[in-house]
């Protein structure tokens, strides 16, 4: 056979082939919108004996931002999902200070905490005395009658006459599935036959770090031998951190927490985020923000492109309110992107919640 005859046939096999996928797009309808034809279900009842907490739903949809509608000709752009990595810890166990306060973050829930702190009291010699797993505090008796407790916690001689005893309280964290432990030591008068109300104000800082650093150690090195307090599973959990929208963007924070709190917390999520932090004022709870893109400083042409020096256009405030204090996004010109701002404050609150 002439070796043309053969190259025509070839060609025409291969032109029959390709005609059924080219036409295949149309054998199948899309069907991705299908779903606005469907009916809405009925809420799931609860009995009134049970709590419907128990039912919500383990991942929470988040709020859509904006106009949700649909063009006419059915062409949409999905909406990108929160970030969640900014809710993961470098660390399961990490104390955090800021000014007097020392705190605990576990990356669990409490009902998994609760259990082992009793765990570690008694075994460093603070027995328990008063528990109460719904308020999230546990309270040992006089630290100063045991010689081993006194070494553990730094008691000396000018401590002895002034009897201590620690409190431990859990709590859930400002961000979802973990845990926020804080120590307090208090003077009392004789030891108290009842628990004692929880203060927050510091009286021994640095002690109360360390015990909070042995408490992070000892979880660190128990973990395979958890256990669950289903009480302490029901802890309350009031949400320290929403947002104030209008018209559906957001245009602030709100903090249910102390300003030193509320630094650390804020301080700690923009060094996760892809954001230029220039200079910071923590006296007056300021961060002075470049809100340009990498590729809106960009600059140059191919292999002489280059990152533009950062600059000052944005400031993020931290206010006090009535409830906690307030965290605002003030551009100090008029950026590319209108709702940059509104696109900042939801990524923080996505990290922090």
């Amino acid at each position: 056979m002439p070796l043309n005859q053969t190259n025509r046939r070839l060609r025409l096999t291969a032109a029959i082939a390709v005609l059924p996928l080219a036409g295949g797009c149309g054998l199948f309808p899309d069907r991705s919108l299908d779903y606005r034809e469907e009916p809405l279900g009925e809420p799931l009842k609860v009995p009134e004996d049970l709590s419907r907490a128990s039912f919500d739903s383990e991942y929470v949809i988040p709020e859509v931002r904006g106009d949700a509608t649909v063009e006419q000709d059915g062409k949409f752009e999905i909406p990108r999902p929160p970030d969640l990595t900014g809710q993961i810890m470098e660390n399961n166990y990490q104390v955090s200070r800021s000014g007097d306060l020392s705190w605990l973050i576990i990356n669990d829930v409490p009902g998994r905490v609760w259990p082992a702190i009793s765990d570690f009291l008694n075994d460093r010699g603070a027995e328990v005395a008063h528990g109460d797993p719904r308020a999230g505090v546990q309270q040992t008796g006089v630290l100063n009658r045991s010689a081993r407790v006194r070494e553990w916690i730094g008691i000396d001689r000018l401590d002895q006459e002034r009897p201590l005893i620690l409190q431990v309280r859990v709590a859930h964290g400002v961000q979802s599935r973990s845990t926020e432990v804080q120590a307090r030591l208090r003077v009392v008068e004789d030891g108290p036959g009842e628990r004692l109300e929880w203060r927050e104000d510091v009286e021994y800082p640095e002690r109360e770090q360390r015990v909070l650093k042995d408490l992070a150690d000892y979880l660190e090195a128990n973990a395979d031998t958890k256990t669950y307090s289903r009480v302490a599973l029901d802890l309350p959990r009031d949400e320290r951190v929403s947002r104030e929208r209008d018209g559906g963007e957001t245009q602030a924070l709100a903090l249910d927490l102390a300003f030193d709190r509320s630094w650390a917390e804020v301080e700690q999520v923009l060094g996760s985020m892809e954001l230029t932090v220039v200079d910071r004022n923590r006296s007056d709870g300021v961060w002075y923000l470049d809100l340009r893109t990498e590729e809106q400083r960009s600059r140059g042409w191919w292999l002489w492109r280059y990152q533009a020096k950062a600059e000052i256009n944005a400031e993020l405030r931290l206010q006090q309110s009535t409830r906690g204090y307030r965290l605002t996004l003030e551009p100090r010109e008029t950026l590319e992107q209108a709702d940059r701002p509104a696109q900042v404050l939801d990524s923080l609150y996505e990290s922090l919640r």
